[in-house]
């Protein structure tokens, strides 16, 4: 998969089927939008490309207004497995707000993509002052000689599945229910660094991440997490929130690996959230900290490592 990071780089696509949009997550419903790219590239012999972004466009106007639910390498890889011929990668910049929808139909999908047919989502906007909808595109295709197809929003119990809705789980912590709408659980992934080391000395040692600030981070509590370092996966127990019993003041990300009892300062570790077991509480001792840790390890080894 080729990944162009900027419009102007393209130069030898003669024609293609492109689907755009954000994509962030890559959810069920982007998923029918790359497929049908994929499987109408595929028919005509021709690439099949995605045009995205690589900040969330709303990000640009105020920044960090909406966090990702989804690491920009993390998409990159996924679309090369969904078998995407290019993607274009751009930064959502002054450049892309002063563009009109004329101008985007030209330049960008049929000078220099090559346009012969483009797949967008039924609430599709595009250029300056989001004056481009799919209705619009739909003539700009006939003006340029590009067929447009508008799929339907994809619905599981009723509901629209939307970065939006996604988002609003995993800040709510139902991040049990967000499989079903984004495909798979949600993940986190960052360095593990050094704070106070005060699980350690009560027999509960933890990790404790690097936040990326571009991410979504869920709801303050404890969390039955998969954890991934290397090549290596292991089931902990992570606390999202600020540590009340000891007066933490800043958010933190930090799990106790169960059975694992190493030091990984300084390495990687990605987090998938299973599901959300309780509030973030603050105990009036330390030892009713770890009675409670100890239920809480104890509810994940029967209900996930036993089962493994």
């Amino acid at each position: 998969m080729d990944i162009i990071k900027s419009i102007w780089d393209v130069y030898d696509v003669e024609e293609s089927v492109v689907t755009i949009g954000k994509f962030d997550g890559l959810h069920k419903g982007h998923r029918v939008l790359i497929k049908k790219a994929v499987e109408s590239s595929k028919k005509r012999r021709i690439k099949s490309v995605v045009f995205t972004f690589e900040n969330h466009p709303a990000n640009y106007f105020k920044s960090y207004s909406v966090k990702n639910i989804i690491a920009d390498n993390d998409k990159l890889k996924k679309l090369n497995c969904l078998g995407i011929d290019m993607v274009v990668n751009v930064p959502f910049d002054e450049e892309m707000t002063k563009l009109s929808a004329d101008d985007f139909a030209r330049t960008i999908l049929k000078e220099r993509l090559g346009a012969k047919k483009v797949i967008v989502g039924h609430d599709f906007t595009f250029a300056k002052n989001k004056e481009g909808n799919a209705k619009l595109l739909k003539i700009l295709g006939a003006k340029y000689d590009f067929k447009v197809e508008i799929v339907k929003p994809v619905k599981i119990n009723n509901i629209r599945v939307s970065s939006t809705y996604i988002r609003n789980l995993i800040a709510q912590g139902c991040v049990n229910k967000v499989k079903e709408y984004l495909g798979r659980n949600y993940q986190l992934e960052g360095e593990v660094i050094k704070c106070k080391q005060l699980g350690r000395t009560i027999g509960f040692p933890t990790a404790n991440m690097a936040i990326n600030e571009d991410m979504l981070v869920p709801k303050c509590g404890i969390y039955a997490t998969k954890v991934y370092l290397g090549k290596e996966t292991y089931f902990g127990a992570t606390n999202v929130g600020y540590n009340p019993t000891v007066e933490g003041k800043s958010l933190s990300v930090e799990t106790n690996i169960l059975d694992f009892n190493e030091e990984i300062y300084g390495r990687i570790i990605k987090l998938e959230f299973l599901e959300r077991i309780r509030d973030e509480k603050k105990f009036n001792s330390l030892d009713e900290l770890k009675s409670q840790l100890k239920t809480d390890t104890n509810y994940i080894y029967k209900k996930y490592v036993c089962k493994k």
